[in-house]
């Protein structure tokens, strides 16, 4: 299947392409995939959450800074006309969620692998934390961390110092992709946090 991605999205908000969006009711959950992570590992996700939610698998536009990112996400949320989404990312897509929170508005973001208590050693990285933990504006709306294991004991209250809707929840699943090796616990989260 053709990736989705922002620029095409820009120009036509209502196209449809098979295996990019799945539903049209519902809270709107957007699903980031990583720059060069393959897509199509959340399409399963979205087609188990497409009978509650309108949900949109979308690929982070390439070799630009996650600020830009966060930006080109809020013009598509804005293109859709869509209000409040939830916004999932895993890894460096994360940062591009939490971001567009902190300037924006979102209903709720998934935060799937990505501390934020620590330095990152990429630069644009690095400035995205930290606007998002020392920044004028923080997320304001409600906001899981995803974990298969427990990054650190005090990881949690440091996170809610900061984002004060924060939860953290360890999955127990190996590997870095306990919303793939978890899919029930992971949807069952994603709907709680539609409610």
């Amino acid at each position: 299947m053709p990736a989705l991605r922002f620029e095409d999205l820009l120009q036509d908000p209502d196209r449809e392409r098979d295996g990019d969006r799945w539903g049209a009711d519902g809270r709107p959950v957007l699903l980031l995939s990583e720059t060069g992570a393959d897509r199509s590992a959340w399409w399963p996700v979205a087609a188990r959450l497409a009978s509650e939610h309108a949900v949109a698998v979308l690929d982070l536009p390439e070799h630009r800074p996650i600020g830009d990112q966060a930006e080109t996400l809020a013009e598509y949320v804005a293109a859709m006309g869509t209000r409040a989404p939830i916004v999932v990312g895993h890894g460096t897509a994360a940062l591009v969620a939490t971001l567009f929170a902190a300037r924006y508005v979102a209903h709720a973001v998934v935060n799937i692998e990505a501390r934020l208590d620590e330095p990152l050693p990429d630069p644009d990285r690095e400035q995205a934390r930290q606007e998002i933990v020392d920044g004028p504006r923080r997320p304001k709306c409600r906001y899981l961390a995803v974990f298969a294991s427990l990054p650190s004991a005090g990881y949690e209250t440091w996170l809610k110092e900061r984002i004060p809707e924060a939860a953290c929840t360890t999955y127990e699943t190996d590997g870095a992709f306990p919303h793939l090796n978890a899919p029930n616990r992971f949807d069952a989260d994603i709907r709680d946090l539609a409610a």
